[in-house]
C-alpha cells in the first residue's frame, strides 16, 4: 500500500514479512531511492511475539501504536484509540460551537 511518499508492506506470516521488506530494500537500492531505517517501524496484530524484521543488519523497531492521517491503528486490534481519539475532537468542536454560535444572541 503506497501513501503519499511512505509505504505499508503487509503480510500473514513473519516469513512472507522478512521475503517482502528484503525485495523492498532491494528494489530502494536498485533504483537508488533511499529507505530512511530510523523511520521504519514494524507493527503487529493479533501474534503472541511481535516479529523480528532486520534490514541491512539493523534491527526495526517495533512500535504498538501508528498513526498516519489521523488515523490510529494498535497491535491490539482495539479501535479504543481511534474512537477516543474522535470523541476528544468531536468535543473541542462543540465546545467551540458553543461560545460562538449556540450562546451568541445575535445568532
Amino acid at each position: 500500500m503506497l501513501f503519499a511518499d511512505d509505504a505499508a508492506v503487509t503480510s500473514h506470516t513473519e516469513q512472507k514479512l522478512k521475503h517482502l521488506m528484503d525485495r523492498f530494500s532491494q528494489a530502494c537500492e536498485d533504483f537508488r531511492l533511499t529507505n530512511s531505517l530510523k523511520k521504519t517501524n514494524v507493527l503487529s496484530q493479533d501474534v503472541d511475539t511481535p516479529p523480528t524484521i532486520t534490514i541491512d543488519d539493523y534491527q526495526l523497531e517495533v512500535i504498538h501504536q501508528f498513526t498516519y492521517l489521523g488515523s490510529t491503528i494498535s497491535d491490539n486490534i482495539s479501535l479504543d484509540a481511534e474512537i477516543n481519539m474522535h470523541t476528544c475532537k468531536a468535543a473541542t468542536i462543540l465546545g467551540r460551537l458553543t461560545t460562538r454560535i449556540w450562546e451568541n444572541p445575535k445568532l
